[in-house]
């Protein structure tokens, strides 16, 4: 090798360091400072990333604070258990449906619902848990053979004020 360097003419020689020199830089670029600006780059992306899950997080949890703090007024006050079973029942189309209802206690009541649309049956239990705060205590569904129909037996608790 070093006979071949000796043998080439001055300029040869420095146009043989000049590219040797390039390409250790080249080689150094790839090796080394690419991988490390990319490694830079993907992590400003996930600060980024991260920045806005945090403000989302938090307006997230004011909301969550709005929501528990300033949780609206009930508007069946005032309104029996069994009367607000009754009215809402009848509002979202079950009266038909409604085969028996009575109080169980001061705060429960009972009924029995026949050939019920199962979907007019989850939008009333829903009302009746979001605007009268009433719960489930305990339900039992038997499906019909009419699709969309189902019996039920629910047990319905009135909630704290």
């Amino acid at each position: 090798m070093k006979q071949f360097i000796a043998n080439l003419s001055y300029r040869e020689r420095v146009l043989l360091a000049g590219g040797a020199g390039a390409a250790l830089l080249i080689l150094l670029f790839l090796v080394a400072w690419h991988p490390f600006s990319r490694h830079v780059e993907r992590l400003g992306e996930n600060v980024t990333a991260q920045r806005e899950l945090r403000a989302w997080m938090q307006q997230a949890g004011a909301e969550v604070k709005r929501l528990r703090n300033g949780a609206p007024a009930r508007r069946g006050a005032g309104q029996s258990l069994l009367a607000a079973a009754d009215s809402t029942a009848r509002q979202n189309g079950l009266a038909a449906a409604m085969k028996r209802v009575e109080p169980d206690g001061a705060d429960k009541v009972r009924i029995r619902l026949e050939q019920a649309g199962f979907d007019d049956m989850t939008r009333w239990l829903e009302l009746l848990a979001r605007e009268h705060g009433v719960r489930i205590e305990s339900i039992t569904i038997d499906g019909r053979s009419q699709s969309g129909t189902v019996d039920a037996r629910l047990t319905l608790q009135a909630g704290s004020p």
